[in-house]
């Protein structure tokens, strides 16, 4: 039998808590080039939870599923953090919104149950191998200079994120 949709996604938030640790070098250093690998990897992530897992639920329930406005909000501020170069103080917080975040998604009635509990079956089958067969993405270079934070605080601000 393959992997469960939660399994890989459980996974890939292993993967990305592992990578992110390494983004964070001893008590204030940071490596931006390891720092730009994991933000491919972790927009690629929502990526396949935007475009595959939300809409397979949706396609089941016939509806969006519960907390998905709030995985969102979290969506656009993880977004939101990656766009400009990054410092110590803003990976800080992007690690913390993302343990939140998953934590959110692995609990009981979160995103991962809520795969275990409606997607079965060949359906399961198929989603993890649409997960699969998502291309990465391709990013622009980080943008720089105050307007950029400013932009990046203000959008975190109105979300609620932040």
């Amino acid at each position: 039998m393959s992997a469960t949709v939660s399994e890989v996604l459980r996974e890939q938030h292993q993967v990305l808590r592992a990578a992110l640790a390494r983004c964070l070098v001893g008590a204030t250093g940071l490596d931006v080039e390891a720092f730009d690998r994991f933000r491919h990897h972790l927009l690629w992530h929502v990526s396949v939870e935007e475009r595959v897992v939300v809409p397979a639920l949706q396609q089941v329930l016939g509806r969006l599923p519960e907390g998905t406005a709030g995985l969102r909000k979290d969506h656009a501020g993880i977004a939101a953090l990656c766009v400009p170069r990054p410092e110590r103080e803003w990976v800080e917080n992007l690690r913390d919104l993302l343990e939140e975040h998953y934590r959110v998604e692995e609990s009981p009635g979160g995103l991962l149950s809520r795969c275990d509990e409606l997607l079965v079956s060949s359906l399961n089958e198929r989603v993890v191998a649409d997960i699969a067969a998502q291309p990465p993405l391709k990013l622009a270079p980080f943008r720089r200079g105050p307007s950029v934070r400013a932009q990046v605080a203000e959008l975190l601000r109105l979300t609620g994120v932040r």
